[in-house]
């Protein structure tokens, strides 16, 4: 058997390529988003009143216009916390 030579990598460098490459899944960016919009809102939303488009990375909001009024309001906060949460790459850029 041979050493290795080299330095301790730490385990969050290990899987850096995948969290740059991968993108989250559709249904795991509604479900974030709908945590999220509860968090900063108080505002509780049903899996069906929300739909993502990967390839775009807009997010739809199918509620009533008081709520999307609200969510307007919140629109950057709402937006920077997806992208703290889930990466750049794949956190939704417009919210309709």
């Amino acid at each position: 058997m041979f050493k290795r030579r080299g330095e301790i990598v730490a385990v969050k460098d290990l899987f850096e390529k995948y969290r740059k490459t991968l993108q989250a899944p559709q249904k795991t960016v509604e479900l974030e988003a709908i945590r999220v919009i509860g968090e900063l809102t108080n505002i509780t939303l049903k899996e069906n009143q929300i739909s993502y488009t990967v390839s775009t990375r807009v997010l739809a909001i199918n509620a009533p216009s008081v709520i999307k009024q609200e969510l307007k309001f919140k629109h950057p906060e709402l937006l920077s916390e997806l992208k703290k949460r889930l990466g750049a790459k794949s956190s939704p850029q417009t919210v309709l």
